[in-house]
């Protein structure tokens, strides 16, 4: 009896998928938690990783500047709100943004689905979707910059290791044709963010 309780929630936990809750930790780890503003860093100012224009954008959508982004409630979102965001206001933005926008949670592993959403959150989709017709061109289905059903699938069937070895490829491929003139200096950074997660992904297993 108990071999088919554990081969039942063995079967379980891989059909369900990854979890954005697991991710939003790690995430936060490799964004920082303090208020930023950083010479020649093109996000501006941020907090928790996420720049001014991020919030404001969010925050219209969401029609809430009053309820949870005007902090002080001088009638705008500026700076001096940003300072004073705490981490509950920023998750949605990942959650919602980030993760649900290339629908991580269909993703089989959490490994890949981290490596790949952080990529997002770090670089943003790229022109034209260039990130995401990137993936597609790695599982080899059409590059038409929409995560879809068949996108998904191609993922899910694809060699965990070598989807993986792909993507982490590419990431460094890119901030490598990236590093250029005030952009070099930020190189480092982002050569060691790609390692860390490497290592929790080892660590871990999930790939």
């Amino acid at each position: 009896m108990n071999r088919l309780i554990l081969c039942f929630l063995l079967l379980s936990n891989s059909i369900r998928g990854a979890d954005f809750e697991k991710f939003f930790p790690t995430l936060i780890r490799l964004e920082g938690i303090l208020f930023t503003v950083t010479q020649y860093d093109k996000g501006g100012a941020t907090k928790f990783g996420v720049t001014l224009s991020r919030y404001k954008q969010y925050c219209a959508y969401k029609k809430i500047e009053v309820l949870i982004c005007d902090k002080n409630k001088d009638g705008k979102v500026d700076e001096r709100d940003l300072q004073v965001t705490v981490l509950r206001d920023v998750k949605p933005i990942y959650h919602e943004d980030y993760w649900d926008a290339v629908k991580a949670s269909e993703f089989r592993r959490q490994s890949i689905a981290e490596l790949y959403v952080d990529l997002i959150v770090n670089s943003g989709f790229g022109k034209d979707f260039q990130h995401v017709k990137a993936l597609q061109r790695i599982v080899r289905v059409e590059p038409d910059g929409k995560i879809g059903k068949q996108t998904i699938a191609a993922i899910n069937k694809s060699p965990p290791i070598q989807l993986y070895n792909k993507l982490y490829n590419y990431r460094l491929d890119y901030y490598n044709k990236i590093a250029v003139g005030t952009q070099k200096k930020f190189l480092k950074g982002w050569k060691n963010r790609l390692v860390k997660l490497k290592t929790k992904h080892q660590n871990e297993k999930f790939a």
